[in-house]
Parts: structure tokens; C-alpha cells; sequence
């Protein structure tokens, strides 16, 4: 399943480093999810942040990747979907199997989650 372009955004995409990179991205909050997760107080479900950061990965290796393993995925804080939300993902390969990934939103650096991953 994607979600670029229905569930979410592309901002911005920039190589910062050699195996670092960043987007921005904004997430939609008139999407359908939304209903049932929750109707009286929807937030963005962790697997749709997952998917998110999966593509974005997928966009910068140009194939289409999985998650093999997930070392570590702390959620710090919940996005709560809004006008104008907009996140930062800073993305470091620190192998050419294994990312760590940074999540904070754009507006204020409240950081939202941090994840380490071993992709194929």
C-alpha cells in the first residue's frame, strides 16, 4: 500500500551527507484512516508513520524496500492529524542494510519517533 500523495505529502527532500538525508512532509487530515482511528480524536496510526518512512526510504534507494528488522521504534510523542502538520524525517544509512531514522515535527522540533532498521 501507498500513501504519498493520499495520506501525505512530499515537501522537501535534500541530501545532507553522504548517507544522510531529509524530508519534509506533510500529513493529510482529511483522509479516511482517520474514521477509525479514532473518530472522536483521530492520531496518525504508528504503521502509517512506518509506511511513511518506508517510502521515503524507498524513494532514495530508487527500488521499492521492507523493513527485515526493526532494532528499535520509540514513539515519543503522537501526531495528531491537522492543518498544516508537517514532519521532518532525517534518514542515515549507517550500512548499506541498516537505517537509523529521526521523526520530529517541522513546526516546533517536538520530536515524534526515532527507529533502527535493518532493510532489504
Amino acid at each position: 500500500m501507498h500513501l504519498e500523495g493520499n495520506f501525505y505529502k512530499i515537501d522537501s527532500f535534500t541530501q545532507k551527507e553522504e548517507n544522510n538525508y531529509s524530508f519534509v512532509v506533510t500529513i493529510l487530515p482529511g483522509h479516511s484512516i482517520y474514521e477509525g482511528h479514532f473518530p472522536e480524536q483521530p492520531v496518525v496510526p504508528g504503521v502509517c508513520t512506518l509506511t511513511i518512512i518506508r517510502e521515503c526510504i524507498s524513494r532514495i534507494l530508487e527500488k521499492e524496500i521492507s523493513f527485515a528488522t526493526i532494532k528499535e521504534c520509540k514513539y515519543i510523542s503522537a501526531l495528531i492529524p491537522e492543518e498544516n502538520l508537517s514532519v521532518a524525517i532525517d534518514i542515515t544509512f549507517t550500512d548499506t542494510t541498516k537505517v537509523k531514522v529521526q521523526a520530529e515535527r517541522a513546526d516546533n522540533g517536538q520530536a515524534v519517533l526515532k527507529l533502527r532498521a535493518e532493510i532489504r
